[in-house]
């Protein structure tokens, strides 16, 4: 999918929690602790806190661009 804002190819994948929200890209493993060193070996990228969909399976789709820092999610 490419970035509506800068036509750049996007990042397939989806948004989770865990104490926090972040987005994983396709292809990637939770990270076992959360930590900045982990979440960015697994390429996730931190989003703001909120309360989301906690204990679920049932992720949302997600893509992401990193060079406008942009995430369209599917709800």
């Amino acid at each position: 999918m490419r970035c509506p804002y800068c036509g750049d190819e996007m990042i397939k994948g989806t948004v989770r929690s865990r104490g926090s929200n972040f987005f994983l890209p396709d292809g990637e493993k939770m990270p076992m602790l959360y930590t900045a060193k982990s979440m960015q070996k697994h390429n996730a990228i931190p989003l703001p806190p909120s309360p989301f969909s906690l204990g679920t399976d049932n992720w949302p789709a997600a893509y992401a661009c990193r060079n406008c820092r942009k995430i369209i999610l599917d709800y």
